[in-house]
């Protein structure tokens, strides 16, 4: 009996290594960016993304506020290989959440970051803060 509960408490603490490796992220990294005027760009810092041979990518993205009454768009850019760039998230504002999700194999050694980007017609810095994470 004693070896069958050892064997149980083995095969348990496996699993949940195992699992623990194959599911783990990143915490919520904050961003405060300016953002330039007229079509300008601001980019956060890459965030490693974690696990090993990742076949689903997903970025979560949280802005808590952008300046005035503007609005910004964002993608996320990745730093290595094919389909570098996630579609752009358009008029992202105050408490505005979302994420990405993409399937990409071996994508272990990938980072990504955030571009935020002022529409052409915005005459002004605007800056955006918020937090995202990448898993």
């Amino acid at each position: 009996m004693k070896k069958g509960k050892a064997l149980a408490l083995v095969s348990a603490f496996g699993l949940l290594i195992t699992g623990g490796v194959a599911e783990a992220s990143t915490d919520f990294v904050p961003y405060k960016k300016k953002v330039p005027a007229f079509n300008g760009s601001a980019y956060t810092s890459y965030q490693q993304l974690t696990g090993y041979d990742t076949v689903l990518e997903t970025i979560n993205v949280v802005s808590t506020s952008v300046g005035g009454d503007y609005t910004v768009d964002i993608r996320g850019q990745r730093n290595t290989g094919k389909d570098r760039y996630t579609d752009w998230e358009r008029n992202v504002g105050d408490n505005y959440a979302f994420n990405w999700a993409r399937e990409i194999l071996n994508s272990s050694d990938s980072a990504y970051r955030l571009q935020l980007s002022n529409d052409l017609s915005t005459p002004v810095e605007v800056l955006a803060t918020g937090s995202f994470k990448t898993h």
